[in-house]
């Protein structure tokens, strides 16, 4: 039920986080007021991620997941209403929506405590890369969403304004699929209750001490993607090459697929050279190929450094999911879940309008090389930190 319902979701977001680049371009807004309408959008991630950290577990989480669901609906019905930089960012913050391409809001955070407490030690990265697969899928199709109002046009001489604004009502029907399954999860899902110590022990304390230091290290990685969201990416190939909205839809169909072999990958080659170094490695030689995209010269240059990147990006995605859940204990899983999301949300809110802004100040590439430069020292200190901290499932037995 977990992953019908995050990938139904994502199916939204994958449409979302191509369309709307597409949609600000439409309504002629400059790259700095689209980089301020995603730093919005990543801002009510952020806030999702700070609700379900201060009272997700209080709550419950199937509580929160549903109310969550809700507020994704709305925000699908009342985005078409407004074309203000100002109240989009405002209907932004509690959409619970992504650009990113990926989720980075409350629900995945939520989706993996409860993964990680479902699964035993030796499936829990191949749950989650079952958990990621699903997505991208549907993230993909959700790309190819982006071509209906080019038909809308076509077939009912729909204005093409209101053609894209009508997507937004598809976006709503399909987040309501969220409330029907999230409302039927069984008590299973909550934390196991335990009774709670005033005074913290020293364990408590290094687990405190050990999300903090995850949080850190990944709030680098989000800072650098923020520079290079989705939504960026399909204004620049929207703006720098005059790429068409059925050309924009193929490209990110045709990313995404590769993306699902990317997930594929991941579970098989952390079982050969272990999480950290699949998470660090295969997000390094990611990074290289966006400082390419940087200097493409042509639209099949750009597309085909893009597809590289695509292929090789994802790998970390479940790792670091299964990793993160693995050197905490289960009552820590919600609190490293949702602090380490909003420490990437919150690095994520400011990078998009910084982006913007070096776009229009030097040129449009320019936010491939900020992000993949940041992006690169991230793979640097998370390998450097925690090469020497191994999940359950690493640490060889000693011999009897």
């Amino acid at each position: 039920m977990i992953i019908a319902a995050s990938s139904i979701r994502t199916l939204d977001y994958g449409f979302l986080s191509v369309f709307l680049g597409v949609y600000l371009s439409l309504l002629e807004f400059s790259a700095l007021q689209a980089g301020l309408v995603f730093s919005g959008i990543m801002a009510g991630s952020a806030l999702s991620n700070m609700l379900a950290s201060w009272r997700g577990d209080t709550i419950g989480r199937r509580r929160l997941l549903v109310g969550f669901s809700i507020m994704m609906v709305l925000g699908g019905l009342l985005f078409p209403w407004v074309s203000s930089v100002g109240l989009i960012m405002l209907i932004g913050l509690f959409a619970v929506a992504s650009t990113s391409g990926g989720d980075r809001t409350a629900f995945i955070s939520m989706d993996t405590a409860i993964l990680a407490q479902t699964c035993e030690p030796s499936q829990r990265t191949l749950a989650f890369t079952w958990y990621n697969l699903a997505t991208m899928f549907t993230k993909a199709l959700g790309a190819l969403l982006v071509s209906i109002p080019v038909a809308l046009q076509a077939w009912a001489g729909m204005d093409e304004i209101l053609s894209f604004k009508a997507m937004f009502g598809l976006y709503a029907v399909i987040a309501l699929s969220g409330i029907l399954i999230y409302g039927r999860l069984s008590p299973k899902v909550e934390p196991q209750v335990r009774p709670k110590s005033d005074t913290p022990t020293p364990k408590s304390q290094s687990d405190r001490r050990l999300i903090i230091k995850m949080t850190a290290v990944s709030s680098l990685d989000a800072l650098g993607g923020g520079f290079i969201t989705r939504g960026f990416i399909s204004y620049w190939f929207v703006t720098q090459f005059g790429v068409n909205v059925l050309s924009v839809s193929a490209i990110f169909f045709s990313a995404q697929l590769l993306n699902v072999v990317s997930v594929a990958l991941a579970a098989p080659i952390a079982s050969r050279i272990g999480l950290v170094r699949t998470m660090a490695f295969t997000q390094a030689i990611a990074n290289l190929f966006f400082i390419a995209m940087a200097f493409a010269s042509n639209l099949w240059m750009a597309i085909a450094f893009f597809m590289l990147h695509e292929v090789s990006n994802e790998m970390d995605v479940p790792t670091r999911q299964s990793y993160t859940m693995a050197i905490v204990p289960e009552e820590s899983r919600t609190a490293m879940a949702t602090v380490n999301n909003l420490g990437r949300n919150t690095a994520q809110v400011i990078s998009p309008t910084i982006g913007g802004f070096v776009a229009q100040i030097a040129f449009l590439g320019a936010p491939f090389l900020a992000g993949a430069g940041v992006k690169l020292v991230y793979n640097y200190l998370l390998y450097q930190m925690f090469k020497g901290l191994k999940p359950p499932e690493e640490i060889e037995e000693p011999e009897s």
